[in-house]
């Protein structure tokens, strides 16, 4: 791995994070403060275990925030392109939507619910159903305008090319 990025990592978060941190309301509590201590120590928790595979805080596969579902995504680097991957299964490519918009990559969507038999009656669901969103913070290097979406088999793939007039984050400094 190169020195520049042990350094400055980017945070392909950012955006997702504080458009969650200004949607998460206070737990009902009749006393504030200890409503807020909660929040913060569960925020406290989640951050620290975040991108672990086997957490101790992840109940299910699909995780939540901010009442949608949000999918698994992967992000790689490969040479002149970054490669994001989304699990998206069970929702049909009609039902997928990814724009960008001042540097923010915004994959939308919907895993739609049809019952056809009404005499059914369920005695576990663990599937989740209903709008998701992720949004990804893209590098400065990244060329925007010619990002590719493929979508096959309930994945959604995203190349993203890097633009080879952006200078890199970092650098390396030689010592004398």
């Amino acid at each position: 791995m190169e020195l520049k990025n042990v350094l400055t990592p980017w945070n392909w978060f950012k955006k997702e994070e504080e458009q969650t941190s200004k949607t998460q309301a206070l737990p009902i509590t009749r006393e504030p403060s200890l409503g807020r201590l909660h929040q913060e120590i569960d925020q406290l928790f989640e951050s620290f275990f975040r991108g672990f595979p086997f957490s101790p805080i992840r109940q299910t596969e699909q995780t939540w925030m901010g009442g949608m579902m949000m999918p698994k995504v992967d992000i790689a680097e490969e040479g002149k392109h970054y490669t994001i991957t989304v699990e998206v299964p069970g929702v049909e490519e009609k039902d997928l939507e990814v724009s960008i918009a001042d540097g923010t990559l915004t994959i939308r969507g919907e895993k739609r619910h049809e019952q056809e038999n009404r005499e059914k009656q369920y005695h576990r669901v663990e599937r989740s159903y209903g709008a998701f969103q992720r949004m990804l913070s893209l590098p400065n290097d990244a060329n925007e305008e010619a990002v590719e979406a493929k979508f096959k088999n309930g994945i959604l793939t995203l190349t993203v090319p890097k633009n080879p007039s952006t200078k890199p984050a970092g650098r390396k400094i030689a010592i004398k």
